[in-house]
């Protein structure tokens, strides 16, 4: 494998699916998954018979149990975590608190949707990361790939990027359910989002990592990722999926939330 080049691993999770990314037989993961998944991923090991210690970097996206809840067994068995700063405070004070049990709730719902049985997907309120990201910083030990902020989703929300090879991991920033491209649930910032939405349709992608979705190269079966994510910035504001109607009135607790609609500044 040469200097530049990586080999992604996609990981079916319990909700989402998990990217490893390797490089040099050195690994970094895009979220942490549910609780649940860090068996699935020690087992990818496992089974391709390499030790975890070659897991270098973990990256936390946003604070959603599907892709922070995992982030416990990492800590515990010492891989550093890199989020941005703020991210791991997201559901802070008594909002935060409410905030986190809809969530949990949430992934429950999801996984219901899915068909797969219930497991645990309890996780922590808060953790502490090693390295904190801001916007255009290169991942540690990994300078090839970056951060990008694209919030929308929630406050904090960051893709990561590979800007020689074109390939960008966007969380929920966008989701492809039942073969269609749609907007994550829910958009708590709407003017955030069409501007994360407008920064992605400018990077020329030639992949894209979707964790409701899988990986999608660019022109397969026609599909044009910059009308794709254009045609979602305009949709901005439309009706909300049926069965996440009755929930959005309760996903608007955390503090970041309730600032921007006193300021006026994220609506």
């Amino acid at each position: 494998m040469s200097e530049h080049s990586f080999i992604v691993h996609e990981i079916k999770g319990y909700i989402s699916s998990l990217f490893l990314v390797e490089e040099n037989n050195r690994f970094f993961l895009l979220d942490a998954g549910c609780s649940c998944d860090f068996y699935k991923i020690k087992r990818f090991f496992e089974k391709n018979g390499k030790h975890l210690s070659s897991l270098k970097l973990v990256v936390v996206t946003h604070m959603h149990p599907d892709h922070a809840g995992g982030v416990r067994h990492f800590k515990r068995l010492g891989i550093p975590v890199a989020s941005t700063e703020g991210a791991y405070k997201w559901y802070r004070g008594i909002g935060g608190f409410i905030q986190h049990k809809i969530d949990t709730y949430l992934a429950k719902f999801s996984a219901k949707r899915k068909g797969n049985i219930i497991e645990d997907v309890r996780y922590d309120r808060f953790f502490q990361p090693d390295f904190l990201l801001k916007d255009n910083d290169s991942l540690p030990f990994f300078p090839d790939w970056k951060a990008i902020k694209t919030p929308g989703h929630t406050f904090y929300d960051i893709s990561v990027y590979n800007e020689e090879k074109k390939i960008v991991y966007l969380a929920d920033l966008v989701l492809m359910l039942d073969g269609k491209f749609v907007l994550p649930f829910p958009v708590l910032f709407p003017k955030l989002m069409r501007k994360s939405l407008e920064k992605v349709a400018d990077l020329n992608l030639k992949k894209i990592l979707l964790a409701h979705g899988g990986m999608i190269e660019n022109g397969e079966n026609g599909i044009d990722f910059r009308k794709v994510i254009l045609d979602l910035k305009e949709n901005l504001g439309g009706k909300i999926r049926k069965e996440f109607r009755l929930l959005y009135p309760f996903c608007v607790f955390p503090h970041d939330k309730l600032f921007c609609v006193f300021k006026k500044g994220c609506e």
